[in-house]
């Protein structure tokens, strides 16, 4: 073969072709090897080519429109981290952001229930308002979670620390029983062993949301019951099999 799909990364090609003139030989390249579009590295600054130095509209298109369509669960690696920024605030500041909003809008339609803003809010929560002037009817869609908005900026909150029960009360409070209830999918935890985690251990918070739920107590002892259950099934049928088929 005169191209090989290790070429695409090892030889910069993406970054090469990344020009108006060169879209079609972009699109292919980016099809013949769709991971070369997260493993591609700028020869310049050392990252992804969504921080491309010389980013433009055309080629913020070109990558977004080319992302989407080979990673569209992840909305085409938008809110992806580099040096602490997101792919989505480098393009506000390079190109500016309602340049780049019109390229972002092109490529994720709003109203198609993209779940844009549950994914700002976990990566970059500063960008949730300029996002929402564009994508209002998203606000009340849920992530492929299955969680509201509402209950990833919860999660999203206890996950960061720093807010004692003492001088934040009202993020608990004002928090309902659907925030409370719901496991946090990047932790697995509930949200009052959110609060009970790491170095945080806020007492007068895990206090609070065991007691307006309750309920959560005895989802993890059903689970943990159900889970002895089985491997208790598990070692009988291993048992029977060694009586049966001694070695």
């Amino acid at each position: 073969d005169l191209l090989k799909k290790e070429d695409i990364t090892n030889f910069h090609l993406l970054e090469h072709f990344l020009g108006d003139e060169c879209a079609q030989r972009f699109e292919v390249l980016a099809a013949l090897d769709p991971d070369s579009l997260i493993t591609a590295r700028c020869f310049i600054n050392g990252g992804p080519l969504l921080y491309h130095q010389e980013l433009t509209e055309n080629t913020f298109e070109m990558i977004l429109k080319a992302g989407m369509e080979h990673f569209p669960e992840n909305l085409g690696c938008l809110f992806r981290k580099f040096n602490g920024k997101t792919a989505c605030q480098n393009a506000f500041d390079i190109i500016g952001t309602d340049e780049a909003m019109r390229v972002i809008c092109r490529c994720i339609p709003p109203g198609e229930n993209h779940p844009i803003l549950h994914m700002a809010a976990e990566a970059d929560p500063h960008l949730e308002d300029t996002l929402m002037n564009y994508y209002r009817d998203e606000a009340f869609i849920r992530d492929a979670t299955g969680r509201t908005l509402s209950q990833v900026q919860f999660h999203y909150t206890l996950r960061k620390g720093n807010i004692p029960f003492s001088t934040t009360a009202s993020v608990f409070v004002k928090a309902t029983d659907d925030h409370i209830e719901a496991k946090d999918p990047r932790s697995g935890l509930y949200p009052f062993m959110l609060a009970a985690s790491e170095n945080r251990s806020d007492l007068d918070a895990v206090n609070y949301l065991l007691r307006r739920c309750p309920k959560v107590l005895v989802d993890i002892k059903n689970t943990d019951t159900g889970k002895h259950r089985a491997e208790g099934l598990c070692d009988q049928r291993r048992r029977k099999k060694q009586r049966h088929f001694p070695r």
